[in-house]
């Protein structure tokens, strides 16, 4: 099985791609790009970016490209001269890779760039939030004075996985910024910020990527080489990249025609199959890999959904996706249900290490009968 991507920008990478440290190029986000190019030339730079938007969209590679562009000096091509910005406008935050500034960047080593980002906790295991310890060193680095003559940046990533303490902690230097030091903070949930957080930075939200540049990037990456899956991946990423990746490397695709099929003869269930596949789901990963129970709960949600959409005529349905059938014989107000009593099977899974075969059997069974499944038995 293969191993699943880092969710941060740290040394190993397993998607084929570069680090969104190392990313010269921009992908689908040209006029975000515009925004802050704007803001820069006309003098009216903020202080701190809020950049928010769906998780594997490159908003972690975005921030790293107006980094590169600010530490460069902000001219073209991150070439600095008296006469440059007249014989020369500026006409994107592109910064030759060979650039000292980029190159150091890149390699994490920049002196004048800080990062706040998840750590590894005592066991070696990455921790679930962004730590107020971890927040206090970075605030305390941001305010050292910068290496080199002009400007600073730090860079908050998934932002979102701060607590109250850390986030209230960050608004330290929010409130009273060092001169010339640029704050980017990364999110990918809005609404998970506090509204202080949000009202002292300026907004840029970036929109998924579209199925092209999705299609591109998979390519590129290697993980996935047969067309037919490739186009699965791409309808399955919702303009994620790094949800495709994700599924890629988790052999998303084979489980999407499985479920499908499955799925697809509700509300009988070849009882055969539903065993095979249960049975090869309910295996554990090993550290690293990609869990597949996770990723075809995920799918069945997604198709659940799909047919409710379908149903309620919200949306047009692919085939195998989610057959609006389904919803439509139950009802949406009863698919709904059956649904939340799925999802809360599969969060009990995880909270009680519970047998993953027999609960993607008792699961799949409650979407298909006539009873569904009450979530307050689920729950005893």
């Amino acid at each position: 099985m293969a191993r699943a991507p880092k969710a941060e920008d740290g040394p190993e990478n397993d998607t084929g791609l570069p680090r969104p440290s190392e990313t010269s190029e921009l992908f689908g986000h040209d006029d975000a790009e515009q925004v802050v190019l704007e803001a820069w030339t006309s003098g009216r730079m903020p202080h701190a970016w809020l950049i928010t938007g769906p998780s594997g969209i490159g908003k972690s590679t975005f921030a790293y490209r107006i980094a590169k562009f600010v530490l460069s000096g902000g001219e073209p091509s991150g070439v600095a001269g008296l006469f440059a910005a007249e014989s020369a406008p500026v006409t994107s935050l592109a910064v030759d890779p060979e650039n000292r500034a980029a190159r150091l960047v890149a390699s994490n080593g920049h002196p004048d760039l800080r990062i706040l980002r998840r750590t590894l906790n005592d066991r070696g295991v990455l921790s679930s939030v962004i730590r107020i310890e971890d927040v206090r060193a970075f605030i305390d680095r941001v305010r050292m004075r910068p290496s080199l003559d002009g400007w600073r940046v730090a860079i908050v990533d998934e932002a979102e996985k701060m607590n109250r303490s850390s986030e209230n902690a960050l608004l330290k230097v929010l409130e009273e910024p060092p001169r010339n030091t640029l704050i980017l903070i990364v999110s990918n949930s809005l609404n998970a910020m506090l509204p202080t957080t949000r009202s002292r930075c300026r907004l840029l939200a970036l929109s998924p990527l579209k199925d092209g540049v999705v299609r591109e990037l998979l390519t590129r990456s290697e993980q996935v080489s047969d067309q037919g899956d490739i186009e699965i991946l791409v309808r399955l990423s919702e303009g994620s990249i790094g949800r495709a990746l994700d599924l890629a490397v988790a052999g998303g695709a084979v489980l999407y025609r499985e479920i499908g099929s499955l799925l697809a003869r509700m509300p009988q269930l070849d009882v055969e199959d539903l065993h095979t596949l249960s049975g090869k789901l309910a295996r554990r990963p090993k550290e690293g890999e990609a869990d597949s129970f996770i990723t075809a709960a995920s799918l069945i949600l997604r198709w659940i959904d799909r047919s409710i959409r379908g149903a309620s005529g919200i949306e047009s349905v692919e085939q195998g996706a989610g057959r609006p059938e389904w919803a439509r014989r139950i009802g949406i107000e009863e698919a709904f249900r059956r649904r939340t009593g799925f999802e809360r099977l599969v969060r009990l899974e995880s909270a009680l290490n519970l047998d993953r075969k027999q609960v993607l059997l008792d699961g799949l069974n409650g979407l298909a009968t006539g009873i569904g499944l009450d979530p307050s038995v689920a729950a005893e």
